[in-house]
């Protein structure tokens, strides 16, 4: 079907999709399936459908809920990865989100279980027909490709792969910067003591020292988060017991650089105002006489004299 280029399924846990690589462009194409359930049984995917409304949920023959979907203006029975319980089973009846395949843990599950996550802005729909085909800079960042829109944003917008938007359709973009690190042998071998790589050992500790907490109402396109309160407050204790002779006062910091940026702000308006000043038929040396005139009377209210 496709001559040009190589296709690469992508399993992102919220978006099913194919990449199009030709000649080092690279395009999103929304990939069309059949049924819900052609969506959900591509084999190790784990892969979304977007749109579908819960309908009902009820307790199957093996414990496990079932639940109404409706999708396309279809009707669909499906096998719920969860236990059936009476108390939360079916908060979510009547709401619009999206499903996932349910993946096993400590006890297998139903061939073709899956989960339904409801949108936290019940106004949002996935949008294929938005998708931007065009190339984006390999910078690393995650590049906001995905159509979605919302009734706070009804002419749409664009989103990472794999990140549902919050309320109104808000995220935090990637404004992540590449820092690259050599790391010594002693240190590979402490990551590998919890099985991690170095990579996601660093982030990890990131996340923890830069106190982020990556909420669903408002998620990061980064991806990053912490791993929890005693962990966010263990990683700063160590950064002011490390580094903390080196501690400066990063508000007064901000409220210097936002005092410089509002003074070119003035700065550049005044330049500005000089153009129409000159359009009206004035000269720039007649407003520099009148601001200096202005000047010279401050000097004079508050005693200041050449």
């Amino acid at each position: 079907m496709y001559s040009k280029g190589t296709l690469w399924l992508l399993h992102d846990i919220r978006c099913l999709s194919f990449l199009v690589l030709d000649k080092a462009q690279l395009k999103m194409r929304v990939f069309d399936m059949l049924t819900i359930k052609s969506m959900l049984a591509v084999p190790g995917m784990s892969s979304a459908v977007h749109n579908a409304k819960l309908l009902d949920v009820w307790r199957g023959d093996d414990g496990h809920e079932t639940l109404l979907i409706e999708h396309g203006r279809e009707h669909h029975e499906l096998v719920g990865g969860g236990q059936w319980s009476e108390e939360h089973s079916r908060r979510d009846v009547g709401k619009v989100g999206y499903i996932v395949p349910a993946l096993p843990f400590s006890s297998p599950l139903p061939v073709g279980a899956c989960y339904f996550r409801a949108y936290i802005d019940q106004s949002l729909r996935r949008v294929p027909e938005l998708d931007s085909n065009k190339a984006s800079v390999n910078d690393g960042r995650a590049p906001e490709v995905i159509g979605w829109r919302c009734d706070f944003k009804p002419t749409g917008f664009l989103a990472p792969v794999g990140l549902i938007p919050g309320e109104n359709g808000m995220f935090v973009p990637d404004e992540t910067q590449t820092v690259t690190l050599r790391v010594p042998p002693e240190f590979l071998r402490e990551c590998t003591r919890v099985q991690m790589t170095a990579h996601d050992l660093l982030r990890s500790f990131v996340g923890d020292l830069a106190g982020i907490r990556n909420y669903a109402i408002l998620p990061r396109a980064d991806g990053y988060d912490s791993n929890g309160s005693d962990e966010r407050e263990y990683a700063n204790a160590w950064l002011m017991r490390a580094h903390g002779h080196n501690v400066v006062d990063l508000d007064e910091l901000d409220a210097i650089e936002d005092a410089l940026q509002e003074t070119q702000f003035l700065r550049d308006d005044f330049a500005d105002l000089l153009g129409e000043f000159e359009i009206c038929g004035g000269t720039a040396s007649e407003l520099f006489e009148i601001v200096r005139q202005v000047v010279s009377n401050k000097k004079t209210e508050t005693g200041e004299h050449n």
